[in-house]
């Protein structure tokens, strides 16, 4: 017999699972005893899966099998097995290896709690929940840092009802991947808004969805999200309308119908410059055809109405600073947002928080608002951070959309010729 260190024969052993995931790496050395003809016929067996001749290797693992004498042998020759049968898709040799694997006292707690992750997947795509439930539980208990682990628990434990478990579990996931500083996977936040609608969680909903798009802010999920914190105001109009003018923003309006709604809340609002101005968009974007009665209805006299709009409200403006409270200076903001002039939007928006008798909540919200889509991020964010009652899911989510953002680099002065 010889004594070797780890599980090098000839590199290090590394069982590989289906999904291209590393099983049962080796991170710290293990003393065990190899027989010398378990050692030849497991050389023989790598050098076989180098090749992918998967019938050779099996042959030398069965040698292997017979001359066994030490845990060290059984630990070898299931290690290659896994291998042999991760390759091939043999789902039976796999649970066989497994279990040779999880009986043997050179296993570590880490390669233990991967190895029960490998068969609770084999379990489960066998539709054997409960054994999968069970060894998910095995790897946790053994301080697994797998944060599949906790997502695959997190479902299983949300077909059992139990959704706030399934949300603490998932939120274990997350922070394992945020401390390695990785990116948290699309599917991993649908499947937390998931879990979250089915608790009635209507907080984390809005949360999950925030962190989703700030990391992924693509146009499906801005979209989706949007949807999802609409529903969490029924009640509210103002926000209701903030959310289309956000879902316009990020460019998440994405058929006839976004466009129809929109024009719908913004009518109900009584803002027919917004209406004109939306109108329009879907029509540059070939949205809209001008075959839709409803949205033709709705466009009815909006040019006229934005005209006007655009020549009372320089003079409207001027006296609203000038005067004792806010609601002039907060009507006039409005109507400079509904005509997409943010820029001057912004200042009368300030002014109207200073001078008060305006709901300043929705004025903080709106000047965010105007100060994003004047490209000023950073102002923006300290707006809305200040946003902290029945609108900070809006704010949040235009919070989100702000801080992606990027500063204007500021011009350097022009030279100037010595004289």
């Amino acid at each position: 017999m010889k004594k070797l260190i780890g599980l090098a024969v000839a590199g290090t052993i590394l069982a590989v699972m289906p999904s291209g995931a590393p099983l049962l790496a080796q991170n710290a050395a293990v003393d065990y005893d190899l027989t010398r003809d378990v050692r030849r016929a497991a050389q023989q067996a790598q050098t076989a899966i180098g090749q992918s001749n998967f019938p050779a290797a099996s042959g030398y693992l069965s040698q292997a099998s017979a001359a066994a004498r030490t845990e060290g042998d059984r630990y070898l020759i299931a290690t290659l097995q896994l291998d042999v049968a991760n390759r091939t898709f043999n789902t039976a040799a796999q649970v066989a290896a497994i279990n040779t694997l999880l009986a043997s006292p050179l296993l570590s707690a880490e390669q233990g709690a991967e190895l029960y992750y490998h068969r609770a997947r084999i379990s489960f795509h066998a539709q054997n929940a409960e054994a999968a439930r069970t060894d998910l539980q095995a790897a946790i208990d053994r301080g697994t840092t797998n944060p599949r682990v906790f997502v695959a628990m997190a479902s299983l434990t949300n077909e059992r009802g139990d959704h706030a478990g399934a949300i603490t579990l998932v939120e274990r996931a997350f922070a394992i991947h945020r401390t390695a500083g990785m990116r948290i996977p699309v599917d991993w936040y649908r499947r937390a808004i998931h879990f979250a609608q089915e608790a009635n969680d209507t907080a984390r909903v809005v949360s999950f969805g925030q962190a989703l798009v700030a990391e992924h802010p693509t146009q499906r999920n801005w979209r989706d999200v949007i949807v999802q914190h609409r529903s969490a105001y029924p009640a509210d109009p103002e926000a209701a309308l903030d959310l289309w003018r956000l879902q316009d923003a990020a460019g998440a309006l994405t058929g006839e119908f976004d466009y129809r709604d929109y024009a719908q809340v913004a009518h109900g609002r009584e803002l027919p410059a917004e209406i004109e101005r939306i109108v329009q968009a879907g029509r540059a974007a070939s949205i809209l055809d001008g075959r839709n009665a409803e949205i033709a209805a709705l466009d009815r006299g909006t040019t006229r109405a934005a005209q006007s709009l655009r020549s009372a409200l320089p003079r409207r403006a001027e006296a609203a600073m000038s005067a004792a409270a806010g609601e002039s200076a907060m009507a006039a903001a409005d109507g400079y947002m509904s005509l997409g002039e943010y820029a001057a939007a912004a200042p009368l928006y300030r002014a109207a928080i200073e001078k008060g008798s305006v709901d300043t909540e929705l004025a903080a919200l709106r000047l965010g608002i105007a100060l994003a889509r004047s490209g000023d991020g950073a102002g923006a964010v300290a707006a809305l951070d200040q946003v902290v009652g029945p609108r900070a899911g809006v704010a949040r989510l235009w919070r989100a959309y702000a801080g992606r953002i990027q500063p204007v680099p500021a011009q350097a002065p022009a030279a100037t010729p010595n004289g």
